[in-house]
Parts: C-alpha cells; structure tokens; sequence
C-alpha cells in the first residue's frame, strides 16, 4: 500500500514495508501495546496512543501494521514518518483530518521545529474532533522529548503510553526463526546464536542481515548453514 497524496500538490511517496504485520511481529512481553494498536486500528475507539523505546525495537513495524490493518477493515489510515515529512512543509498535514487513523513515526524528529509541532497539534485537535485517531512513536516518552512545545506534549501523553521492551536473546533468536520460515527457510539454532555474536544486536540490524543472507544463498544454492553464514559475513 502506497501512502496517498497529503493536500492537492505536496506528495509523500511511501511505502509501507510488505513484512510489517502484526502477524510478523514477535511481541514477547510487548503484548499490551500490540493489543492496543491492534484494537484501535480495527474498530477506532482511543483518540490517542503512543509507543516509545530505542532504536530498533519495532515502532515502525507497529505503526505501519496499524495502517495496513485499518486498511483492510475498511478505515482510512496513513503512516507519516517524520524523518521524511520534516523535509516538508507543514501544510502537507491539512487535510490529514480526514482520515481515521494517522500513525507519526518518529515525532522526536520535529523538536525544535516550532511549525510542525503546531501543525501535528492542530491535526491532533481536528482529528479528535472528527472522531478519528492519532498514533505516534518516539525514542522517548513524551514528557522527555527535548524541545518540544507543552501543549503538544500534553496531547501526546492523551492516551495510552507504552514502552517497548527489548527482546531477550531467546526472543530474538525465535523472531529469527519466524522470519526464515516466513522466507521459506530453515535457521538452525547454531546459525542464529552465531548471528547475535557476529552482528548488531538490534532487530532491524538482525533481520536486514538475515534477508540478505537468504538472497546470497539462494545465488549460491546453499543451505544456510553455520560455515556459510560463517563465510558469507567474513566477506562483507
């Protein structure tokens, strides 16, 4: 799903990632915050929900599982990563009201960017209005947000806060395991305990090594065992 035109002239050309579904995601002890997403995206409800934590730990994932689900149940939902969205003006969220559900990846991205911040405010207080949603995510929970204006900050915190939990080792390993079959392969054990030795640790990092390992053995026509997985990571 392609993210729609914001306003009559400003496009965001997005795409949401094929593998962010809340199926795909190995929630351990995030479930709360899965169920609650979950919930809002199918049938609305909360005006507000925020999910924060570090780097890696799967808050694009959710939000943009959020949209997809929206989606298929009928609601209108975008997904605006303000990484990206910054680079805009702040006009691109005026009509943005009209939707059901609006997901802000990322909102630690417009601290001390005053005109975002008054842009996401108003579109918060419209969409409320209109009986529509607001998810956003950050590094953060609201009130640490550095720079960021009291009243959006308010908001924010409007709802629902939840922090993602990172994933122990053992999780991480079964969330490998998941994706590989989810690819049509097998990771032994051996191979994905290798992995969290080798490479960074966190998931983003982990699974973008793992899908390019099973393009690399597809090329080669191997088996993803421990000496190559062993020979693939001595060459990078």
């Amino acid at each position: 799903m392609i993210a729609e035109t914001f306003g009559s002239q400003l496009p965001l050309p997005i795409s949401l990632d094929e593998g962010a579904t809340f199926e795909n995601f190995h929630a351990a002890g995030n479930q709360a915050a899965v169920d609650a997403l979950r919930q809002l995206a199918q049938s609305g409800g909360q005006r507000a929900l925020f999910i924060w934590g570090g780097d890696g730990r799967g808050k694009s994932h959710l939000l943009q599982a959020g949209c997809r689900l929206a989606s298929t149940s009928g609601r209108r939902a975008i997904y605006l990563p303000m990484d990206q969205a910054v680079l805009l003006d702040p006009q691109v969220t005026d009509n943005l009201d009209s939707y059901a559900l609006v997901c802000v990846d990322d909102v630690q991205r417009v601290a001390g960017i005053e005109p975002w911040q008054r842009a996401l405010f108003a579109l918060f207080n419209a969409l409320a209005d209109k009986g529509g949603s607001f998810v956003a995510s950050a590094r953060t929970a609201p009130n640490a947000i550095k720079r960021l204006l009291p009243d959006l900050a308010s908001r924010l915190a409007w709802g629902p806060v939840f922090q993602l939990e990172p994933l122990s080792d053992e999780d991480k390993i079964r969330a490998l395991q998941q994706r590989a079959a989810r690819r049509g392969f097998e990771l032994p054990d051996d191979t994905a305990k290798f992995l969290l030795k080798r490479q960074q640790r966190d998931m983003r990092s982990l699974c973008a090594t793992l899908d390019a390992l099973d393009t690399a053995s597809l090329i080669a026509q191997r088996r993803l065992t421990l000496v190559f997985v062993k020979s693939f990571l001595d060459k990078r």
